[in-house]
């Protein structure tokens, strides 16, 4: 009976070793459950206490704010392309224009837009040109001018008697610049004191000289910078002018 009893005991305390370490599980089980602590956000690349830095995530591709304006001047740069002049080439005259400065301003706006581009003043023809005396200090003073250039075979006089130009001597009118000054030119190698100049005001006009570019048309320039006109000029004497 105490063999069996012995026996018996045994197997109870054999039983209930098997069963504490089913309840008990593995080492690694149990070193899970000791509390750690709160958990801690650690960003990438940061080192921990217990083992080496977070991997990095891989970088992303970035544009520099300085290279932005760059890429723009770039694309703008392709975008920009000369005007291709039409084919047969055609050429405009626009204006005139009030001043220099009104047409120097529609030059520069135009610019772009054609192939080639000069401004031009052209003096207006005046009514003609005479050959003159300037005023003398009285009118005994011209009729004495008067007999010296009789006798120097000068018989085509006039004496102004009044206005601004009183005492002075008319010496001819003249429909050309070349002929005037000629007349002059010989009064002067005489011994007088005679010039050429223009009947009225000499009036400048401003224009400005244009190729137009492939597509384009003289009117839809003269609408665009509000000039009076847009004459067709010959290319080949808007290239000798400018």
């Amino acid at each position: 009976m105490l063999l069996r009893a012995t026996v018996v005991l045994l197997v109870i305390l054999n039983f209930g070793v098997a069963v504490w370490w089913a309840v008990r599980g593995a080492p690694g089980d149990a070193a899970a459950l000791v509390d750690t602590g709160p958990a801690t956000l650690q960003l990438a690349g940061e080192s921990t206490p217990d083992g080496p830095a977070a991997p990095a995530a891989p970088p992303r591709d970035v544009v520099e704010p300085d290279a932005v304006p760059a890429m723009e001047e770039a694309g703008n740069a392709a975008v920009d392309v000369a005007p291709r002049a039409a084919d047969p080439a055609r050429c405009v005259a626009l204006g005139p224009f009030a001043d220099a400065a009104t047409r120097d301003a529609a030059a520069a706006q135009l610019a772009p837009a054609v192939v080639r581009i000069a401004a031009r003043d052209v003096g207006e023809t005046p009514r003609g040109w005479r050959v003159w005396m300037a005023p003398l200090a009285d009118r005994a003073a011209a009729d004495a001018m008067v007999a010296r250039l009789l006798a120097a075979g000068f018989n085509d006089y006039y004496v102004i008697a009044d206005g601004a130009e009183a005492n002075s001597i008319a010496l001819g009118r003249f429909g050309s610049e070349a002929s005037a000054r000629a007349r002059a030119q010989a009064l002067r190698a005489a011994g007088f004191e005679a010039d050429a100049a223009p009947l009225g005001s000499t009036l400048v006009r401003h224009w400005i000289d244009a190729m137009l570019a492939e597509g384009d048309t003289g009117e839809a320039l003269r609408a665009r910078v509000g000039a009076a006109r847009a004459d067709a000029r010959d290319c080949d004497a808007q290239r000798d002018a400018g």
